[in-house]
Order: structure tokens, then C-alpha cells, then sequence
């Protein structure tokens, strides 16, 4: 039976931090795939670099967010 481990992703810019959201890599009997979690980073952050370059409507008039 596979579980699965689900990692937090937190970035901290000088003395701000944050959570962008979560990585989850499947765990055997045997460990965990050592290619899964670089893979699955990977994606994160190319998802999370696609919301930086092409940010949303929602993304503006946030509260505390940045003029």
C-alpha cells in the first residue's frame, strides 16, 4: 500500500514568509522514488513561476499586497 507524504512549500523574501502551497510524493515499502520529489518541485515551481509572470484578476486589490 502507497502512502503519500504531502511537504509545505514556504518561501521567505528578506523578513517576509510565506506558504505557496504543498508538494505530495508517494511512499513505498521501499521509500520514497528519489526522481518524485525533484520532479514534482520542479512542477510546483514552474507553476508558481507561471503565477508570478501571468498573475490573475484576482490577484489585484489584495489586502497587504504589494502597490
Amino acid at each position: 500500500m502507497a502512502l503519500e507524504m504531502k511537504l509545505p512549500v514556504q518561501i521567505r523574501a528578506g523578513e517576509t514568509e510565506a506558504c505557496w502551497g504543498s508538494v505530495t510524493v508517494k511512499v513505498t515499502e521501499s521509500g520514497i522514488d528519489k526522481a518524485a520529489f525533484p520532479r514534482e518541485m520542479a512542477l510546483f515551481l514552474r507553476a508558481a513561476a507561471d503565477h508570478l509572470e501571468n498573475p490573475g484578476e484576482n490577484d489585484e486589490g489584495v489586502e497587504n499586497g504589494a502597490p
